[in-house]
């Protein structure tokens, strides 16, 4: 992710809203594919102690988007970026 990506979606058109959903998403998927390459490297190391943590962390990063997802869509009763 880089901070003119980040700075690009807050300085949008978009609703309040829609720029946090996709500033929040963006960090995100950031994360994800940091963490899924990590538990790929920790793989290949065999490194099993690491491994179950990198996986706890990417479970409980997905689980912090689908709240994230589910508060968007009560707020304003359609999909947040993630699910477009």
């Amino acid at each position: 992710m880089s901070m003119k990506e980040f700075d690009e979606i807050f300085a949008s058109d978009l609703s309040e809203a829609d720029k946090i959903a996709k500033g929040f998403h963006h960090i995100i998927n950031t994360i994800i594919a940091h963490s899924q390459n990590e538990i790929e490297l920790r793989k290949a190391m065999n490194d099993r102690e690491t491994l179950v943590k990198e996986q706890i962390k990417l479970s409980t990063i997905k689980h912090a988007r689908d709240i994230f997802d589910m508060a968007y869509m009560r707020a304003t009763g359609k999909r947040s970026w993630n699910n477009e």
